[in-house]
């Protein structure tokens, strides 16, 4: 079944507030067995709602280093690079993208690094202009909204209801679509891409 339920929110929920929490504590708070939730949990992951379980550091009490913002405003066509060039960075936390070609980026680094850092990682770009900001605070508290519990169709992103299909392509990346002939454009999608890179 894609469709999330009530048990599948909760579960999320936990685990947004503590992603240590075990299976068996998870089972207690939703009424239902550990073996149930982590195929629950498993789900989530296939489906790509879970990415990844982390940690949340304060690193301001690890390091002397500073919380640093970098906006850089690159031309449309370099965004995409700009920011895959930052997030590999070490001491880049997050990376944002935005519709305006705007990457913003947390850093643990002091404005001076981050002016070198630039220089180098962004030579060869065309970027509009950059600026650099020392972060006081800082809050991360993702949160489950009422319209969230739908799962979209990567082909024409109409809700997928019921069970869906779920296709697999040979690279290993799962695709949720609606119905078969969405699942039929996503194989071929992914066929002619594969023929036009020679793979």
């Amino acid at each position: 079944m894609t469709e999330l339920d009530e048990t599948d929110v909760d579960i999320l929920r936990l685990l947004m507030e503590d992603s240590r929490r075990s299976f068996r504590g998870i089972a207690e708070e939703v009424d239902r067995s550990p073996p149930t939730v982590s195929n629950r949990v498993e789900r989530l992951r296939e489906l790509g709602i879970i990415r990844r379980f982390t940690l949340e550091l304060d690193r301001t009490l690890l390091s002397d280093a500073d919380e640093t913002l970098v906006v850089v405003e690159s031309h449309p066509a370099d965004a995409e690079e700009v920011l895959s060039r930052l997030e590999s960075e070490e001491g880049v936390e997050h990376v944002f993208r935005t519709v305006e070609s705007r990457v913003v980026a947390k850093t643990m680094r002091s404005p001076s690094e981050i002016h070198a850092l630039l220089r180098s990682v962004l030579e060869g770009l065309e970027l509009r202009n950059y600026r650099v900001e020392s972060v006081l605070d800082s809050s991360w508290q993702p949160q489950l909204e009422a319209g969230d519990f739908d799962v979209q169709c990567s082909v024409c992103g109409n809700a997928v209801s019921g069970e869906g299909e779920t296709v697999e392509v040979e690279s290993g990346d799962l695709y949720h679509v609606c119905c078969a002939s969405c699942a039929e454009k996503i194989s071929a999608q992914y066929e002619s891409l594969a023929e036009s890179t020679g793979e």
